[in-house]
């Protein structure tokens, strides 16, 4: 009688490797989609209240296309966040789709259907925001602590904790002041200038400052009115669902690592070979009766002992 073949444990050792390395990637898989459902969108706070400290915001309606800079043009350092809406918002020519960081000195334009808002860094220094080579579209802003400058076709101007709005066209820069106090001045002539207080409006043509006058709560939510068009988010965690999730993966886990370890992945006992002193078996006819077996000779009581393995040479 032959031997049988010997167990190929290699083989069953790289077995359980490859099923627990797939493990690992399911269970990463189920990792990252459980992070994503777990994170929620969240609207941001529009409006800042009155007295906040920082750099203040911006918010530009669709086809418009200004510069934005802290300080100097020189360096390329983060100065705020950019919130984007809509898929015809760009940065420097590139598309944005989502949230991302704006760099010193980044034209950014919105195309059709499209908005975006920049809420700018907080500066420990002097905190100056320039908004430069305005030359159509509306912007509303909020300068909180910091100091905007806001360069037009028509018009220069400064303000410092004011809220403001802005609307250029080719042919004059509308400026209308909702709290604190714009300073315009004249494009082509600097010496011509003008305050404009909370409540009051002016409009600058190429030549020439108009106003300010009054402006009554009516027209000014008709000037803004473009900003209820536009929502912007954030994307925040839900901590509480993420720890679940961790529970529910990690059992996941340890069910299937354990059923892998400790399934039934022992290799198959061979029969102990002969040795030429055993005697041979005697042959069964065909044809032949089972053998009868006496129920004294078989005790139930005692476990039978599994054949014994022995080692591979």
């Amino acid at each position: 009688m032959g031997l049988s073949k010997p167990y190929n444990l290699g083989v069953t050792k790289m077995s359980i490797n490859k099923v627990r390395y797939q493990l690992s990637k399911i269970l990463s898989c189920l990792a990252q989609a459980y992070l994503l459902v777990a994170c929620t969108t969240v609207p941001i706070i529009r409006n800042y209240p009155l007295g906040t400290v920082g750099g203040g915001y911006w918010e530009q309606d669709e086809n418009t296309d200004p510069r934005f800079y802290r300080g100097t043009e020189v360096g390329k350092d983060k100065i705020g966040t950019l919130y984007a809406f809509g898929s015809n918002v760009f940065a420097n020519g590139s598309k944005i789709e989502d949230t991302t960081g704006i760099d010193n000195n980044t034209f950014v334009s919105t195309g059709l259907q499209s908005a975006v808002r920049i809420e700018f860094k907080e500066d420990n220094g002097t905190c100056l925001i320039h908004v430069k080579d305005f030359k159509v579209g509306k912007g509303y802003g909020d300068t909180a602590s910091c100091q905007h400058s806001i360069g037009t076709t028509h018009a220069d101007s400064q303000m410092q904790n004011s809220v403001y709005h802005f609307n250029v066209s080719p042919q004059q820069t509308e400026v209308t002041v909702l709290s604190g106090l714009v300073k315009l001045a004249l494009h082509a002539d600097p010496s011509q200038t003008v305050n404009v207080n909370s409540g009051e409006e002016a409009i600058v043509t190429v030549n020439a400052i108009v106003g300010p006058r009054p402006v009554s709560i009516d027209e000014v939510n008709r000037r803004i009115r473009w900003r209820d068009k536009y929502t912007f988010s954030t994307r925040e965690v839900d901590w509480a669902t993420v720890g679940a999730v961790a529970v529910g993966v990690a059992a996941i886990g340890v069910g299937v690592a354990l059923g892998v370890g400790g399934g039934n992945n022992h290799p198959p006992s061979s029969p102990s070979p002969r040795t030429p002193n055993d005697p041979s078996p005697t042959p069964t006819p065909k044809n032949a009766p089972p053998p009868t077996i006496p129920d004294s000779t078989v005790d139930y009581g005692q476990a039978v002992p599994a054949p014994s393995v022995h080692p591979l040479k």
